[in-house]
């Protein structure tokens, strides 16, 4: 059984909150805040309001069950999910966790007071009906944030983010491999078969060693969180499957796509470079999706 180390200070991985993973209603306390894993690997949170023998009473920002059916009707992005109240049943299959709030854990929240339990439940209650929803500035994981400590935060938001950032510097790539062959198309070298593969070899070996760094960074990060005691092993491995599979899987959409644009786009060494980025591009939003898919299947 895995047990949070409060000695230890949080890593902050991008970002990785301290859990600890509930087997039984019996580990539920009221205030707790959870988060469950659903079956495309995000996590949905909620806060306990009261526990009972065979079930508990959470509050959650939600737009699923029997809010979910009014909101698919509402044209207003902002209010498609909702602060409800339901009964929630521990599963065998399910996987769910309490976020840990360790007395040095509140360097990752500002330095906000962790509200007591009672605290954290009245809180909840008054945002009951609440309907302002925003994926990025309040979704679920704010709403329970923001009831344990005044602040708002979302490490989902933050590992969104972090795939964001891979993808745009992968576009910013290409801007630049293309700015850089029209440079050299101007001095007749592209022309050059053999210049022009001896690109792409550099090209494919620069960006083999720079996702060899990412993936390095993401596994050390991801197993000094596990040995710090914030995540379990299992957590760990699901962190590197989310991550490391877009870049893997984007790496080989670059080759593949330069290589179909070498052959079949006829476009003087811009074919293989347009196709080589969006290649890369679209397969790393891929390999997002199926890396979060296999990580459901590491419980």
């Amino acid at each position: 059984m895995f047990h949070l180390d409060e000695s230890k200070r949080p890593v902050p991985f991008g970002i990785i909150s301290p859990r600890t993973k509930i087997t039984s209603l019996d580990q539920l306390r009221k205030g707790d805040h959870l988060m469950e894993e659903s079956s495309l690997g995000y996590w949905h949170h909620f806060i306990v309001e009261k526990v009972r023998p065979n079930f508990a009473s959470i509050i959650h920002k939600t737009g699923d069950f029997d809010t979910g059916f009014r909101s698919l009707g509402e044209s207003d992005l902002t209010r498609k999910a909702e602060v409800t109240r339901t009964r929630f049943v521990l599963e065998p299959s399910k996987v769910v966790y309490r976020v840990e709030y360790p007395v040095d854990f509140q360097d990752n929240v500002h330095s906000q007071v962790i509200f007591s339990p009672k605290e954290v439940v009245q809180r909840a209650r008054k945002r009951l009906g609440e309907r302002n929803y925003n994926a990025f500035t309040s979704n679920c994981e704010h709403f329970c944030t923001d009831c344990k400590v005044g602040k708002a935060k979302s490490y989902q938001v933050n590992d969104v983010l972090w795939t964001l950032g891979r993808l745009i510097f992968v576009a910013l790539q290409g801007i630049l491999g293309g700015i850089m062959f029209i440079v050299v198309s101007a001095t007749g070298f592209v022309a050059q078969t053999s210049f022009l593969l001896a690109g792409h070899a550099v090209g494919v070996l620069i960006g083999l060693i720079q996702d060899a760094l990412w993936i390095a960074y993401v596994i050390f990060m991801a197993d000094l969180a596990k040995r710090k005691g914030h995540v379990t092993p299992e957590d760990a491995e699901k962190i590197k499957a989310k991550r490391v599979t877009p870049i893997v899987i984007g790496f080989m959409g670059g080759v593949g796509g330069a290589v179909f644009g070498y052959y079949y786009i006829p476009v003087t060494a811009f074919g293989s470079v347009i196709a080589a980025v969006i290649g890369n591009f679209l397969c790393q939003f891929l390999g997002l999706l199926v890396g979060r898919w296999l990580s459901t299947l590491l419980k």
